[in-house]
């Protein structure tokens, strides 16, 4: 028999850092019509404050290149399906419509998306899960709505409509996930290898599913010790690129950008006590003004791609990152 002891240091209290205020944090705006929505600061924000804590939307497997295996594609499908199953089809499909259309759900009309765009839900007596706003799954910090125009989105939404595949496949909708995952998922540690994934069925023509689909579960082993998670907020915080180093006193002089502004945690960890597990916690790693974008750096590693991140707008080589 073998005993585990775990040990817990406790910190005093001055070193712990204070959890996010439930204030007004973040504000969703449309950055451009490719780019797509962005997170903005709804407030000054000093270096190093924790600014917003969100609850996972989507779990699923995770492998290091979200190749096109089987059951890592089985699994974002149904985590998928499961988001929109549990009240929140209407938020789901706005906040992320590329996915939507390519599973064969329109862009919402203006007068539907408005008041999911606004800061506090329509239908305040509802349970969590059913309550029809963007900042819907905050544990900490406050969503303070939106600066997107009728004319801006309605725009962004022709575009998007553009994508719509009417009568999407099985085989349509697992590659539209799996796309979606690699681009919006982060990669959060776990300890336990099985993972069950629920399964649920098809709305009426593979239409969209009613929160009373019933679900059943089975379970699906994964070779990593990872899960892939999607948050509705933080999963719109886009990529920056960090400044490289240039020897270039021109390219130095010339640069006004200073690269991402965030960084992100997730589970408890340092001082971020206060943060749950599978739970992303938002940090400011220089001050940040009012109204100006939230950004982190993806870690591309890509050569010559364009990228339209502030950073690669504010160098003379312009757009084209690869240059860099």
């Amino acid at each position: 028999m073998h005993t585990t002891v775990s040990l817990v240091f406790h910190l005093p209290a001055k070193f712990l850092r204070n959890a996010p205020k439930d204030a007004p944090a973040v504000r969703i705006g449309l950055v451009s019509p490719t780019v797509g929505y962005g997170l903005f600061a709804a407030r000054d924000l000093s270096k190093d404050e924790f600014i917003f804590h969100e609850a996972p939307l989507m779990t699923a497997l995770f492998n290091e290149k979200f190749s096109a295996d089987a059951s890592l594609m089985h699994s974002q499908h149904q985590a998928y399906k499961a988001a929109l199953a549990d009240g929140g089809q209407d938020v789901v499909t706005l906040a992320f419509p590329m996915l939507a259309a390519r599973n064969g759900f329109p862009p919402a009309s203006w007068e539907a998306a408005e008041p999911i765009f606004s800061a506090e839900s329509a239908e305040p007596d509802v349970a969590d899960s059913a309550k029809k706003f963007l900042g819907k799954n905050l544990v900490h910090g406050r969503f303070a709505g939106s600066t997107i125009t009728q004319d801006e989105y309605e725009t962004y939404a022709a575009g998007v409509r553009e994508m719509l595949i009417a009568k999407p496949t099985e085989e349509d909708r697992q590659r539209a996930c799996l796309d979606f995952f690699k681009n919006y998922a982060f990669q959060v540690k776990r300890t336990m290898i099985p993972s069950t994934i629920p399964h649920l069925p098809a709305g009426p023509a593979g239409g969209p599913i009613t929160p009373t689909a019933t679900a059943t579960a089975t379970t699906i082993t994964s070779k990593t010790n990872s899960d892939a998670c999607i948050y509705l907020l933080g999963s719109l915080i886009n990529h920056c690129c960090t400044p490289p180093s240039s020897s270039s006193a021109y390219v130095t002089r010339k640069r006004t950008e200073k690269g991402p502004n965030c960084e992100w945690r997730i589970g408890a960890s340092g001082l971020a006590h206060f943060v749950e597990p599978k739970h992303i916690c938002v940090q400011a790693k220089r001050d940040i003004k009012e109204g100006e974008q939230l950004t982190w750096d993806y870690g591309k590693r890509e050569k010559g791609f364009v990228c339209e991140c502030a950073t690669c707008r504010d160098t003379f080589m312009g757009y084209y990152c690869g240059m860099l």
